[in-house]
């Protein structure tokens, strides 16, 4: 009976444990996240999944596919958790004032790490094949995702094309990002929404002068 209750237990785990490709991309997303990407050999990604190396290549074909994936899928977590906490919202100014504080709330629970995209494309400064490339248009795309979003936003506010003052604020929020970094505080950030809702309160230019 003991024995039947073991191999029941096993059967279990093995049903509900996670699929291959959801464990690689786990391990990959921690171990990237808290040590960088090109330290990090796909022998150790493999050990901490549990997961045969043809696994990797049938399911990615490449550790920079791989890369790819983790950088897809922190972008759709970082979209949805903007969305979640914008939810209700209708001020533009305090939607675009999420994204601090999105930061602001994020950076202590990553250890300080700063954008994992801004620091995934630091490791590849001149991407020398398809793939490379392939990851820094992962980091370009989350990018223009955040531009567009606040341009829109800050269109409808203003009443005219506000591309410009979206790069003033993504500026801001790029430093707030790397002080925090340094200094392994909130307060650069602090200050980097101190002056984004600065910006933000200012009248909106007048062109018909």
């Amino acid at each position: 009976m003991a024995a039947g209750t073991a191999r029941k237990k096993t059967s279990s785990r093995r049903r509900n444990r996670p699929s291959p490709r959801q464990r690689l991309l786990d391990s990959a997303t921690n171990l990237f996240t808290s040590e960088g990407i090109r330290v990090i050999g796909i022998d150790r990604i493999l050990r901490e999944a549990d997961v045969a190396k043809a696994s990797l290549y049938s399911l990615f074909g490449s550790k920079d596919a791989l890369v790819i994936a983790y950088l897809e899928n922190l972008d759709e977590q970082y979209r949805q958790a903007w969305i979640e906490r914008t939810q209700g919202v209708t001020d533009a100014e305090e939607k675009i004032l999420a994204f601090f504080d999105q930061a602001i709330e994020e950076e202590p629970a990553k250890d300080y790490r700063g954008s994992h995209f801004q620091n995934a494309a630091n490791e590849y400064p001149k991407p020398e094949t398809e793939s490379e490339q392939g990851i820094v248009s992962a980091v370009m795309e989350h990018r223009r995702w955040m531009h567009q979003t606040m341009t829109d936003l800050l269109t409808a506010k203003n009443g005219y094309p506000s591309a410009t003052q979206a790069n003033q604020l993504l500026i801001f929020l790029d430093g707030g990002l790397a002080g925090a970094r340094l200094l392994r505080d909130t307060a650069p950030l602090e200050t980097a929404r101190d002056l984004a809702r600065q910006l933000l309160s200012a009248p909106p230019a007048d062109y018909s002068i």
